[in-house]
């Protein structure tokens, strides 16, 4: 299921949800709400809020947006570039890492792309059961299985595997 999202959001979306520090974020000088008080850096805060309000839906769920995201750049003039970004989340009883490793595979695999994939340490993921995606010797991307303590926080109960891809990143881009 295809989905789009608003490009702004709330900070303790993308920060205390997420277990993140939240450092490298773009925040609004002057917001209108705390509900708008950033630019997304990622697409994943808001699949999981799609999957959040989604609990009874019957499952599987799979759902992806691709989407502009804001990351901070010092070599930009603005300090900050924007990013294209494919978000992909799997959320079932079983879903775990080779659901999420299959689909972004055989995503590559269709664009003609070779990716591999190593360890990674990322908080919004289990730890060892999450990697960079890698093309041509470049890291293009991220997917794992959700950490408990963010699905959690989320108030989300079943197991998910998610995936976010710079689209940007990809060769021939």
């Amino acid at each position: 299921q295809e989905m789009i999202y608003n490009y702004l959001g709330a900070r303790a979306d993308f920060v205390d949800r997420m277990q993140r520090d939240g450092s490298d974020l773009v925040e609004i000088a002057n917001p209108m709400s705390e509900n708008y008080a950033v630019v997304r850096d990622s697409s994943l805060p808001n699949l999981l809020a799609s999957e959040a309000a989604s609990a009874n839906a019957a499952f599987p769920h799979r759902v992806f947006e691709v989407g502009k995201a804001a990351r901070r750049d010092a070599a930009e003039n603005t300090g900050s570039r924007t990013v294209t970004l494919l978000g992909a989340l799997v959320a079932d009883r079983e879903a775990g890492f080779n659901d999420i490793d299959a689909h972004v595979l055989a995503l590559c695999w269709y664009l003609g792309l070779e990716a591999t994939v190593a360890p990674v340490d990322d908080p919004r993921f289990i730890p060892g059961r999450a990697a960079a995606i890698l093309v041509a010797g470049r890291r293009v991307g991220v997917m794992g299985e959700v950490a408990p303590a963010v699905l959690e926080r989320w108030g989300i109960e079943m197991p998910c595997a998610a995936a976010e891809i710079v689209l940007d990143e990809l060769p021939g881009s």
